[in-house]
């Protein structure tokens, strides 16, 4: 099996200083057992990149020149976020790519790289989970203040008086709302990355044995 060579190039390796034949075996074995995991995260990473850049984008511009500039505030906020979105997801990718060239400290440089992984993974699912109710009160308020009294009906009151049964709709739609972005982004993540680092962990684990 991949695990049980590997095991035995590692000790082979320990047993002679990590010279550079040894170490070239282990990566080529190391990268064989983990680099389809690794290899789908840097995709899923460059795909969720290229859909935020192009849809924060066009909703950026679309806010600048629509309304006649009036929501160009909201333009920024997207601007801003895609701009922290599009850094976020390249250190991300520099991350899975370093880990894809494991030099003579394999199982030390993986476990370290594999932990700093989960750190960005977890930021990422509580920063996307709270993102959502976030930029829901972010627009109730600009509309609400922007717009003409009463010209959101029912949304708002036409007296522009926001009154406990409006406030008590709110609410419960901005929890509604966060917990279903909480069990989305939950699903999503684990999907996209979640389940590559449990099989990198998996694979640490086994060669701690």
């Amino acid at each position: 099996m991949e695990l049980d060579s590997l095991k035995e190039i590692w000790k082979e390796a320990e047993g002679k200083n990590s010279s550079p034949a040894a170490s070239e075996e282990i990566m080529a074995m190391l990268n064989k057992s983990s680099n389809s995991p690794i290899a789908r995260m840097m995709r899923n990473v460059l795909i969720e990149m290229i859909l935020v850049i192009v849809l924060f984008g066009f909703v950026t511009i679309y806010y600048f020149i629509a309304f006649n500039g009036k929501f160009s505030s909201i333009g920024w906020v997207y601007a801003i976020l895609a701009a922290l979105c599009t850094f976020y997801y390249y250190r991300k990718w520099k991350l899975l790519q370093s880990m894809q060239c494991i030099a003579c400290q394999v199982k030390s440089n993986l476990a370290r790289q594999v932990k700093t992984l989960e750190k960005y993974v977890r930021f990422y699912f509580l920063s996307g989970t709270a993102m959502i109710p976030l930029v829901f009160i972010f627009m109730g308020l600009l509309f609400y203040y922007e717009f003409p009294v009463g010209s959101l009906k029912p949304i708002f009151p036409p007296s522009g008086d926001i009154n406990s049964t409006t406030w008590i709709g709110w609410v419960l739609s901005l929890i509604l709302l966060t917990i279903l972005a909480y069990w989305g982004n939950k699903w999503y993540v684990k999907r996209l990355y979640g389940q590559h680092i449990q099989q990198l962990k998996q694979l640490l684990a086994q060669m701690e044995e």
